[in-house]
């Protein structure tokens, strides 16, 4: 069976993008920033003036963003770190439910699956940073007098 890792990697990117996107809107347009904030002090969030904003407007840009493709690696590594430093104090201050767990868990190791493999089949693929599907690399052209012919 022929496998299509660049494939997986897009549906795992579109999917994450979607959920970030999702939850950026929420709090931004929904639930509103002040309640946010307001969450952000009562789990232990450090500096929730700051990170309950910075924390909406990631989601929902980077969301955007991911969803095409666009600075995926940069993208990935940003809000896996977002989702640590919101969701880590919450863990540590005592037992946690998996239902509170399990949306983050599934961004955190969607945002690590990007970082690691790259966003798939995208936007940005076709700028020759992207491997070649079969590993030979990109098709360069011989120069003028060379022996090689493409």
């Amino acid at each position: 069976m022929r496998q299509h890792p660049e494939a997986a990697l897009t549906v795992i990117r579109v999917a994450t993008a979607a959920v970030f996107t999702a939850h950026g809107f929420q709090k931004i347009f929904t639930a509103g920033l002040a309640s946010v904030t307001e969450t952000f002090m009562r789990t232990g969030v450090p500096l929730p003036q700051l990170t309950a904003p910075l924390s909406a407007v990631l989601e929902l840009a980077g969301g955007l963003l991911l969803l095409p493709g666009l600075a995926s690696r940069p993208l990935a590594g940003t809000l896996a770190a977002l989702l640590i430093v919101t969701h880590l104090p919450g863990l540590l201050s005592g037992p946690v439910s998996w239902a509170r767990l399990e949306v983050p868990w599934l961004l955190l190791c969607g945002s690590l699956a990007i970082l690691i493999g790259g966003p798939g089949l995208s936007v940005g693929a076709g700028t020759g940073a992207a491997p070649h599907p079969d590993g030979a690399g990109p098709r360069r052209r011989a120069r003028a007098g060379s022996r090689r012919n493409p």
